[in-house]
């Protein structure tokens, strides 16, 4: 009896299926947002200069960024060494955040990075496999910084280095250690892109000339032109704007707070013990190792201050909304990873 041979070109359903569901996945990854107006002229200008993107929160910085990475990532692999897009956050959070956004809309091999990988005991082979295997690295800038002064990445592979935040980049943060150190030794420059909500940091500015000052030095350090939008029509129908709310309170009611004031002069006192021993476990080859310390024991040292005088003054429910907004400003895992 002759057996019945199948078409070689005949395709079953689950052929299909698997190659709709495939198409469906690119389909997502590349088209699921449409940019809008005012994000394609920041794009437009961006990709013509360095910028710095000032956009209020909630505008849609990212997905420039993404338009701008899907650009320059198809010259990547053109060069005699492959070149590589390196996105930086100032906290793991929006690290992790910005992994996702630029892994969904993208075809480029991304990764992310942070000290809890381990990534501070990696060497120059593992350094090598990661800048080999991906295009995009997302990571905290001390990582990056570390990365660069051991070696184990060249500044010089980098063609577009992306800065979340970027108005962080003053003093001694990493975003302008890496800055001064780096880009600005280089003689292959990266392209650059900041963004941020605003340019300014409040603290040390009393006049219109401050700003000025603060503007220019980040244009310099940034070797980039801020650019914000003329017309905010449609920014404003996309970014939704803040609306007071008033609370009212009865008038606080006298109570002994001797024992929780004890106990957080106790916590205090045994922070600050840690994070002097700390200090003294590190290795001290950096010059800004005892700067930092100092920057950091100042800064909690005021908001434990200002806990004890709301407390005092206005209440348990007052002092303890101030320690969250304080301890989420301060940034704890930022700060300390000047000293890891």
């Amino acid at each position: 009896m002759e057996e019945k041979q199948e078409n070689p070109l005949k395709r079953n359903f689950e052929d299909f299926s698997s190659e709709a569901e495939l198409m469906d996945v690119e389909k997502k990854k590349t088209d699921e947002f449409i940019p809008r107006v005012y994000q394609l002229k920041v794009f437009e200008v961006a990709m013509r200069r360095n910028t710095i993107a000032v956009l209020d929160t909630g505008a849609g910085k990212t997905n420039i960024a993404v338009m701008m990475i899907r650009e320059i990532g198809k010259t990547l692999r053109n060069a005699d060494e492959k070149n590589l897009i390196v996105f930086l956050a100032p906290t793991v959070h929006l690290v992790h955040q910005q992994y996702e956004v630029i892994q969904h809309h993208t075809h480029l091999a991304v990764q992310e990075y942070y000290g809890a990988k381990g990534v501070d005991e990696w060497n120059a082979e593992s350094w090598k496999k990661e800048t080999d295997d991906n295009d995009v690295l997302v990571m905290t800038p001390q990582i990056f910084l570390d990365a660069l002064r051991k070696g184990y990445i060249k500044f010089d592979r980098v063609c577009f280095l992306i800065l979340d935040e970027c108005h962080r980049a003053s003093g001694n943060h990493p975003y302008a250690r890496i800055m001064k150190e780096f880009y600005h030794q280089s003689r292959k420059r990266s392209k650059v892109f900041g963004m941020t909500a605003s340019p300014v940091i409040r603290k040390g500015v009393s006049s219109s000339t401050d700003c000025e000052e603060q503007i220019s030095e980040l244009e310099s350090l940034l070797d980039s032109q801020i650019y914000t939008l003329e017309n905010r029509v449609e920014l404003d129908e996309f970014v939704p704007s803040a609306k007071e709310t008033c609370k009212f309170y009865d008038p606080t009611v006298s109570s002994d707070t001797a024992e929780l004031k004890a106990k957080l002069e106790f916590s205090w006192s045994k922070f600050d013990a840690a994070l002097a021993d700390l200090k003294l476990s590190l290795p001290s080859q950096y010059k800004d190792t005892d700067e930092m310390y100092k920057k950091l024991r100042k800064r909690l040292s005021n908001c434990y201050a200002k806990i004890l005088c709301c407390l005092e003054n206005l209440g348990i429910i007052c002092a303890y909304e101030l320690e969250l907004s304080d301890w989420i400003g301060l940034c704890p895992t930022d700060h300390l990873l000047y000293l890891t």
